[in-house]
């Protein structure tokens, strides 16, 4: 299946979202290799949009994968982009929900 990205290198339809495609992203638009770490961070954030349509705190996020705010901050966060808009992009969430929630 052929993914889709906008001109910010967001999925336009989030439904074609696979893990294969998060490390596509990860990789070539953010220079990132993903640990357990990471995936259990994307993991937990695609089971709250698919359930909510929403994006989860960084809080709940953190105390999911038992990550402290600088092992958050470092595995995500990427020159002027917030750890959380690295998250919601390689998560292949909504442009326009990430921006609505301050990503």
């Amino acid at each position: 299946m052929l993914a889709l990205f906008d001109d910010e290198g967001y999925l336009i339809d989030p439904r074609t979202w696979s893990e294969r495609i998060a490390s596509e992203i990860a990789e070539n638009q953010l220079g990132m290799k993903l640990t357990e770490a990471h995936w259990t961070c994307i993991r937990y954030v695609r089971t709250y949009y698919e359930k909510w349509s929403s994006l989860p705190m960084v809080k709940t996020v953190r105390n999911e994968a038992k990550l402290t705010t600088d092992e958050f901050e470092r595995l995500f966060k990427r020159g002027e982009s917030s750890a959380r808009g690295v998250l919601c992009k390689i998560s292949g969430l909504p442009r326009n929900l990430c921006i609505a929630a301050g990503c």
